[in-house]
């Protein structure tokens, strides 16, 4: 009897379920696949209908559907849930995905007959494999040694090998899109976690990534914050959990962190309130014994902890915030002088927003920690050319005074929270700002007193009624804020922004970027 592969039976799935024709190039997009790629398994599909009494039936420009009777298409996706005569075929991309994630975690050399007979695939598409594979381990200080007779390992010291995993599970490869997708409300996932049986590799991996409950770990980091009386970012949260997994399953495997933590380091740590948060949170795994993890995995832990990106300002960060307190100042009077603002050489909103940034980076420098980099800041250099010049200015300062030189896409976040001060304390020059009120009195009151600490420079802020939204008042304002929707005619070619009385984050950020 004719079978599928599991590219086919998702294909197939898409179709069944669709109720009209569907193009190909959408169902390419669904199973993340090329319209090539999808053309090419139609004729597997369609034969295996055939052999069912149904078959594809193809409209140029319109798309591909199943010609059967409903009765018939239910009967279909019935066996296609059921069916066992399935066939597991990779990608290249895939395949290098999974062979490097098993190199990574596996302690004992792999021969090279056995990679293949676990791919299901020559020696010849393995050894090809791996010439990319070597690639992107020399990228992260990984030697790939190959030994005749003997086999196939990963080469470095525990802690670089925690490192690329880490960094593979994110997504920071080189092997196409990830097969790991890590969130709150799943943990980490495994895109071919279904269909692990079909094939040993995938079989192996996904043993592997069963041991990790990452959702577990999330209320343990919690605790930490709870103990230290801060807040952890969510990416922050997110990431740690993938980070505490990972520990822990290499320590069950009798892998531990390597080479070893300096004497003076470990004394340092064990003096700081992280230290105890982090063995109590330990202490609290489920999936540990007190044994389980050894004084430098417990280093490690603290270490991660110290330089993961928070919220706010920690009382357990006291030493450091003397550091970058006095910092601070530099930084403050650098930014004060070019922008040519005194406000700024106190302004405890900027002062605070570079402490939080630059404790966790600096931690993650001295550490040489591993950190996925988002995506936020200001990146267009060109648009805000003089936010990223004092950027780079204030990146040199940071060096000289704590001898880290910090990444330089941290020019991005410095940027833009040297953007967003800018806006909140440059005069902005207007002359009246109009705003619009059709609901009293108070709620006028309320709205003024709001636009007032968010934008304290704003200008002269006049409340008026819709009644007498005159012409001579609308010509004479800068800007208009309004309660209620203005038409275009009455307001002509002033600026108007539509707010709510609560001033919302939506309205802020609006005005904001206006301002800007």
């Amino acid at each position: 009897m004719t079978s599928l592969t599991t590219r086919q039976r998702d294909i197939l799935k898409i179709l069944l379920e669709a109720n009209e024709p569907i193009g190909t190039k959408e169902i390419a997009n669904s199973v993340q696949l090329s319209p090539r790629q999808v053309n090419y398994n139609m004729k597997g599909i369609n034969h295996w209908l055939k052999s069912r009494d149904a078959q594809l039936e193809s409209k140029p420009g319109v798309g591909v559907s199943i010609d059967c009777h409903p009765e018939e298409r239910e009967k279909l996706a019935e066996e296609l849930d059921t069916s066992p005569r399935l066939q597991l075929i990779l990608t290249p991309d895939q395949r290098q995905q999974l062979i490097c994630f098993y190199l990574l975690f596996e302690t004992e050399p792999l021969i090279l007959t056995q990679i293949a007979q676990l791919a299901k695939v020559s020696r010849t598409t393995v050894l090809t494999d791996l010439e990319l594979i070597e690639e992107w381990l020399a990228q992260n200080d990984i030697r790939l040694e190959r030994k005749q007779n003997y086999g196939i390992w990963v080469d470095c010291p525990e802690k670089i090998r925690q490192q690329a995993i880490l960094k593979f599970i994110w997504g920071e490869m080189l092997f196409g899109p990830p097969l790991f997708h890590i969130s709150f409300q799943n943990g980490l996932m495994f895109s071919l976690d279904e269909d692990a049986h079909f094939l040993p590799l995938v079989e192996k991996i996904n043993h592997i990534l069963n041991q990790i409950d990452m959702k577990k770990i999330f209320n343990k980091i919690v605790y930490v914050e709870d103990f230290l009386s801060g807040r952890f970012t969510d990416d922050a949260v997110l990431f740690l959990a993938l980070v505490i997994s990972i520990l822990v399953i290499r320590a069950k495997a009798g892998q531990h962190i390597e080479p070893p933590i300096p004497e003076s380091r470990l004394e340092k740590l064990q003096a700081l309130a992280i230290w105890e948060a982090a063995n109590k949170m330990v202490e609290n795994l489920e999936m540990v014994t007190p044994s389980t993890l050894d004084i430098n995995d417990m280093a490690y832990t603290a270490m991660y902890l110290m330089a993961s990106p928070r919220v706010e300002s920690w009382p357990s960060d006291s030493d450091q915030e003397i550091l970058y307190r006095s910092l601070s100042k530099k930084l403050l009077k650098t930014v004060s002088k070019s922008y040519d603002l005194n406000a700024l050489v106190k302004d405890p909103t900027l002062r605070d927003g570079l402490i939080n940034h630059l404790i966790p980076v600096y931690n993650q420098q001295r550490f040489d920690l591993w950190f996925p980099r988002t995506q936020d800041g200001l990146p267009n250099k060109e648009k805000y050319a003089k936010e990223h010049t004092l950027a780079a200015s204030l990146l040199e300062i940071i060096h000289k005074h704590t001898g880290y030189a910090l990444p330089q896409e941290e020019s991005n976040m410095i940027a833009a929270l040297l953007r967003a001060a800018y806006i909140r304390l440059n005069p902005h020059h207007f002359h009246e700002v109009l705003v619009v009120c059709p609901s009293g009195m108070a709620t006028a009151q309320l709205l003024t007193a709001r636009l007032n600490i968010r934008f304290p420079r704003l200008g002269k802020l006049t409340v008026v009624s819709f009644r007498e939204l005159s012409d001579e008042r609308i010509s004479q304002a800068d800007m208009i804020i309004t309660l209620m929707p203005l038409p275009k005619e009455t307001t002509k070619d002033k600026p108007v922004i539509h707010v709510s009385p609560q001033l919302l984050p939506e309205d802020v950020e609006a005005i904001t970027t206006f301002l800007a």
